[in-house]
């Protein structure tokens, strides 16, 4: 008999009663539906009923419903198909399960998973979250605007029946979107992802910046970068910036009292 599971960041509730049994399926393209099979249209029926719940849920709170878009629903299927590998937030590689939506190219300005498992019905799933505390919290957050949700079946796996979930809040042009992590208002000079530390990894960002820069490429940013990552104020966030970056990084290794200012130039 598989037991219940589920763990921690998004969902809501409705109440219609199916079964996806033993089901299967992999991540969906579902940008083109006349080309998915049977059972992929039974699996985004069923995801379906789950995001219904949800804006039912939602809706009898005052909030607002969720809005959906095939990148978001078919990463929350490639998390989906990942929990039997390894049922966590942490991805079967090693890094955290937001970053399938920064391989996406997805921009957000708010980021939630919720993970369950154990059971086939789509709406005891959104029970099961909802009965959680902080999954709950998730589900009726104001700060989320859209919704994905995949479903994997695996009967070699710990809970057979695997369901992820991803809430976000889109990035609207001047709210801070997260990409490795989540933004910190006030950042200082130089913390270009806002982790607190001024390191190589703020001067990585402004490299690959500078590159997709110089090759007409679009990157997004958030609405600040230019305050923090254009360190020597000429108006471009490029490799001197990031040198002088990697050049105080360096130095706070062998003195903690280096100064960031001092590698300006």
């Amino acid at each position: 008999m598989k037991k219940n599971k589920f763990a921690a960041i998004l969902l809501a509730c409705c109440a219609t009663v199916c079964s996806l049994g033993a089901v299967q399926a992999s991540a969906i393209n579902l940008h083109d539906e006349a080309t998915m099979t049977e059972q992929e249209k039974q699996i985004k029926e069923y995801c379906d009923i789950v995001i219904n719940c949800v804006n039912n849920e939602r809706t009898e709170r005052g909030l607002s419903e969720l809005a959906t878009f095939p990148e978001l629903s078919e990463v929350a299927y490639i998390r989906a198909e990942e929990l039997p590998v390894l049922f966590d937030h942490t991805r079967p590689d090693g890094t955290m399960c937001f970053t399938a939506i920064k391989e996406a190219g997805i921009r957000y300005s708010a980021v939630a998973e919720n993970l369950a498992g154990g059971r086939a019905d789509p709406v005891a799933t959104v029970e099961q979250w909802m009965n959680s505390e902080g999954h709950r919290k998730n589900i009726l957050g104001e700060k989320y605007t859209h919704i994905g949700i995949g479903y994997y079946y695996d009967p070699n796996s710990d809970w057979g029946y695997n369901w992820s979930m991803f809430l976000i809040g889109t990035y609207d042009g001047t709210t801070p979107y997260v990409f490795d992590s989540q933004y910190t208002p006030g950042r200082e000079l130089g913390d270009v992802d806002g982790s607190h530390t001024v390191d190589a990894l703020d001067a990585k960002k402004i490299l690959r910046y500078a590159a997709s820069r110089a090759a007409g490429v679009e990157m997004g940013t958030v609405h600040d970068f230019m305050e923090v990552a254009d360190l020597n104020g000429d108006g471009i966030a490029d490799a001197k910036d990031a040198s002088a970056i990697l050049a105080y990084s360096a130095a706070v290794g062998s003195n903690g009292n280096a100064v960031l200012q001092d590698f300006i130039w």
